[in-house]
């Protein structure tokens, strides 16, 4: 086992519990941002995590609850008889893993998706990585899936079909995972008719999501996507691609009825396409601001959303991580810590008292570098931020960071058996210049 004791890393600001590394020799998205997950899942007495190792192939490995020791790895593919395009798996950074459990204690991890059907694995036994068998494709164009436990004990995936240009929608298994319900009719198309402007026939979209505490409703906070190559008023010449995305936005869908709906109660058509999501469902107009990866959700007692993500400011790099809610039927904005690129990923946790706790990729990080570890932005601090009990204030807690003068990157939280998300457990990942990542679990619980 590989355990890092934070008291002597960090003595001016301690963590509470164990900081453990639990990978290495990890590829660029090690673990995914916030529209590719879970990446860790608690059945029985563990917590299972994958991650995308070394020539990007897809690993698990244990980490026990009580005795707080790690399992042996194991690479899934291992005696599986699955032919692969290595090259593929090497330089696609989609391709990272999801992991979930069903009931009765039986993993299920995917993997390989990037418009592609992918892979899908199941345990043979309840809790034993050791034996594994291949169950049917999910559909046959997935690219970031989000696997939600919901109502009667059936699990939902969210996912982009097709490319860039394609729509949002979900499938649905009563039965863990071996029978796939008939595909749903879009949720979100950005470029659906009838087109407002020029830039309809160019939206595409990345998307977030969070289910309700009774697994009947799905929440979705997305981002625009400018697909083709216009120069930006607001820097002045074309921007990169992962710059190229704007705006927040927010929709809730019904999974018993299929409606969906703004955050105002207002049923919108299904599916929303640019001008119904810049009319009914905007919540910041960015000017033109980089808004790259999908914010973080999280949800009051009452079903209310709260949003949380970096917007760039005066270069399309340089950000700021803003807290995001509803007030008196307004949409209003915090500013956090500031952060060296817009891609760095958040996670939001609310509090009983109405309080909330975000952890964030924050620091000065980079600018633009394209070598390859470094591609989609990085921060030098995992960063603890919280705030009063009406979110209106905010002030930094703790620095997290296990080791100083690494790189950091994806925040992610960790799934509990129930589908909730556990208190006490967090993830990210680090490596130091262009070199391989280490994956790492820190472990506050009491």
């Amino acid at each position: 086992m590989h355990r890092i004791t934070a008291l002597v890393l960090i003595a001016c600001c301690p963590l509470l519990g164990d900081t453990v590394r639990f990978a290495g020799d990890g590829a660029l998205k090690m673990l995914y941002d916030n529209r590719i997950y879970p990446q860790a899942v608690q059945s029985g007495e563990s917590v299972y995590l994958v991650w995308r190792g070394d020539r990007g192939l897809p690993w698990i490995r244990a980490y026990h609850l009580t005795t707080r020791e790690l399992s042996e790895p194991r690479m899934l593919l291992d005696g599986m008889g699955i032919e692969i395009d290595a090259r593929r798996f090497e330089r696609d950074q989609h391709y990272s893993p999801v992991v979930w459990s069903e009931a009765d204690g039986r993993l299920h991890v995917a993997f390989g998706f990037h418009r592609t059907p992918g892979y899908h694995l199941a345990t043979k036994l309840p809790g034993d990585i050791g034996g594994w068998e291949r169950l049917p494709e999910i559909s046959h164009s997935v690219s970031y899936p989000q696997v939600h436990r919901i109502a009667d004990g059936k699990t939902l995936v969210y996912f982009r079909e097709s490319g860039h240009l394609g729509f949002w929608t979900y499938r649905v298994s009563s039965d863990g995972g071996r029978i796939w319900g008939k595909p749903q009719a879009p949720v979100i198309d950005m470029d659906a008719l009838p087109h407002i402007s020029p830039l309809a026939a160019h939206a595409g979209s990345y998307q977030t999501t969070r289910v309700s505490a009774d697994g009947r409703t799905l929440h979705i906070a997305f981002i625009w996507k400018v697909e083709e190559p216009i120069a930006s008023e607001r820097y002045g010449g074309v921007l990169h691609d992962y710059t190229r995305r704007h705006n927040l936005y927010y929709l809730r869908a019904d999974l018993e009825t299929g409606e969906v709906f703004n955050a105002h109660g207002k049923q919108l058509p299904r599916p929303v396409n640019f001008g119904t999501a810049q009319r009914d469902c905007l919540v910041w107009n960015t000017e033109g601001g980089s808004a790259s990866v999908g914010p973080s959700i999280e949800l009051g007692e009452g079903g209310e959303p709260y949003l949380l993500l970096p917007v760039s400011g005066e270069t399309p790099y340089a950000s700021k991580f803003y807290f995001v809610r509803l007030s008196g039927g307004q949409w209003v904005r915090t500013e956090l810590a500031t952060t060296g690129h817009p891609f760095n990923s958040t996670h939001l946790v609310g509090e009983s008292d109405g309080s909330f706790r975000a952890y964030l990729i924050a620091g000065d990080g980079e600018t633009h570098e394209e070598t390859e570890m470094n591609r989609y932005g990085w921060g030098d601090r995992v960063e603890e931020w919280v705030s009063d009990t009406a979110g209106s204030n905010w002030r930094r807690n703790r620095d997290l960071s296990p080791i100083h003068g690494l790189r950091y990157q994806s925040v992610k939280f960790v799934r509990g058996q129930s589908g909730e998300v556990l208190d006490g457990l967090l993830l990210f990942y680090s490596w130091k210049g262009t070199g391989k990542g280490s994956a790492f679990l820190i472990d506050e619980r009491d």
